[in-house]
């Protein structure tokens, strides 16, 4: 039997979906990205917003969802054998948020979410380019 050839349409609608993946994915690993370096902050601190048990609780979770989060975008891009450089920089990302809150420790203003959204919108387009570049057979 022969393979039917995929129609435009058909790879436009697949890379789609492939992108809206890897937006929600990205999108709850810079939400639970976040409450983990304010977990982290508080904990620097030693000022927690409710108490250090539920706080650790809540950080937790949200370091399990942004790890599971970061391993499915990992897997997303080797089932496409796209480059690694959008992956690559939100971890970098994450970094950079990292050294902010150590570095801001007590100043009241906080840029590390803004730091991670903008890792996530540029990931975000260096995957769309990507995407963009690769043939789905």
């Amino acid at each position: 039997m022969k393979k039917d050839k995929l129609t435009k349409k058909q790879v436009a609608e697949i890379k789609k979906e492939i992108l809206e993946k890897y937006t929600i994915f990205g999108l709850w690993q810079t939400m639970c990205g976040y409450i983990v370096l304010l977990f982290v902050k508080e904990l620097l601190i030693d000022n927690y917003l409710i108490n250090f048990s539920i706080d650790v609780l809540v950080a937790i979770v949200a370091f399990y969802i942004t790890l599971h989060n970061l391993v499915n975008q990992y897997k997303l891009i080797n089932e496409y054998n796209i480059s690694k450089k959008p992956f690559i920089f939100q971890i970098f990302g994450y970094i950079v948020g990292l050294f902010i809150v150590i570095i801001t420790l007590k100043s009241p203003f906080d840029i590390s979410f803004a730091i991670l959204v903008i890792a996530f919108l540029t990931n975000k387009k260096l995957f769309e380019k990507e995407l963009d570049s690769i043939k789905i057979k």
